[in-house]
């Protein structure tokens, strides 16, 4: 396959071709993960995958918290996602291998010693488990179990970096939302079922749906993505059946798409954020327009896979206003009448 082959391919396995998914849960699990940072952007990236025309929201709510079938959790960098609950057990053997949060670095920039955080893991399970719990009353409970006041800063401020180690133990994910409170549970007794997964399954398991939705890659690629340790994603793929393009390695089967696709990617959608460093995805100058400073991944266009442009929706009339990185073909203006075109 070309490049432009592998990019229609690649458009047809993120559910934006021919292809919808039917559930919320069947989404997560084809684009290993929905980044969740900003629950808006969760929710459009999810509704341009599936059919259900209903209520998206509720419908994410009832998979989060009602059914059980989906969670929040920290997952792929240490970033929020959405996954399945059914997957939960195989992303915490694999993330259970990480030991960026470990280091005396990271431990000191976010203010902890090595023996506090060895000893908050510990304690969760004491403290946390089905009843959802809010950040501070996770805290002090914490806190009290320890006996450790000084844990009160690293524990209640900032983006709860300081609790990330735990969800990568499955210790830890959301809970239903107490009014503009988070609140946390324990995975095990809040899905209920678990069965744990050894690590090299595990990691098996994840590379090759990686490689399903967002080859070809290779394994340092997939080490990048997910931050795992090198070896081990190495590893991995000299343990599975996958395809050498040349390019890169996708899973046997592979049936590239015909038709022409033109879509407005919401910031953070999974295809942008596991696509900006491969297959000339988007052109090296404007790439600074789409993975911004803090970490902010801007809404694209994209068309035929390729990323094109950006866009942001107008402050008064909520309509699109899209930045392309060139001239836009007019099959491309006239597959996007609701917008304007800021060049």
């Amino acid at each position: 396959m070309n490049t432009e082959e592998m990019l229609r391919w690649r458009i047809e396995r993120h559910l934006l071709g021919s292809e919808r998914a039917t559930d919320p849960v069947d989404v997560a699990r084809r684009v290993s993960g929905v980044h969740a940072q900003v629950a808006a952007s969760a929710a459009e990236a999810v509704r341009l995958r599936t059919t259900v025309d209903a209520d998206l929201d509720a419908g994410l709510d009832a998979a989060l918290y009602e059914r059980r079938t989906l969670v929040r959790t920290w997952a792929a960098r240490g970033t929020l996602h959405l996954l399945p609950a059914a997957d939960l057990p195989a992303w915490v053997a694999a993330m259970s291998t990480r030991t960026r949060e470990t280091k005396n670095s990271w431990l000191k920039y976010h203010g902890v010693t090595a023996e506090q955080m060895t000893r908050l893991i510990a304690a969760a399970p004491h403290v946390l488990g089905g009843t959802p719990l809010t950040r501070e009353e996770l805290a002090g409970a914490l806190i009290a179990d320890l006996g450790d006041d000084s844990l009160r800063g690293p524990l209640t401020q900032g983006f709860g970096a300081i609790l990330k180690p735990l969800a990568f133990r499955g210790l830890l994910c959301s809970g239903p939302p107490r009014g503009r409170n988070v609140t946390f549970v324990a995975p095990r007794a809040w899905i209920g079922e678990w069965d744990d997964v050894p690590v090299d399954d595990a990691i098996d398991t994840l590379a090759l749906a990686y490689l399903g939705a967002y080859g070809p890659a290779d394994a340092a690629e997939f080490a990048r993505w997910f931050d795992l340790a090198p070896p081990l994603a190495k590893k991995a793929f000299a343990r599975l059946d996958i395809v050498d393009t040349g390019a890169g390695f996708v899973p046997p089967g592979i049936t590239v798409g015909s038709a022409d696709t033109v879509h407005l990617l919401p910031a953070f959608d999974p295809y942008t954020v596991g696509s900006l460093r491969q297959l000339d995805t988007v052109s090296t100058g404007p790439r600074a327009a789409v993975s911004r400073p803090q970490g902010w991944i801007s809404p694209t266009l994209v068309v035929n896979g390729r990323i094109i442009g950006t866009w942001e929706a107008d402050a008064a009339t909520g309509v699109p206003a899209v930045t392309p990185f060139g001239r836009l073909p007019a099959a491309v203006r006239r597959a996007l009448p609701e917008v304007t075109i800021t060049r």
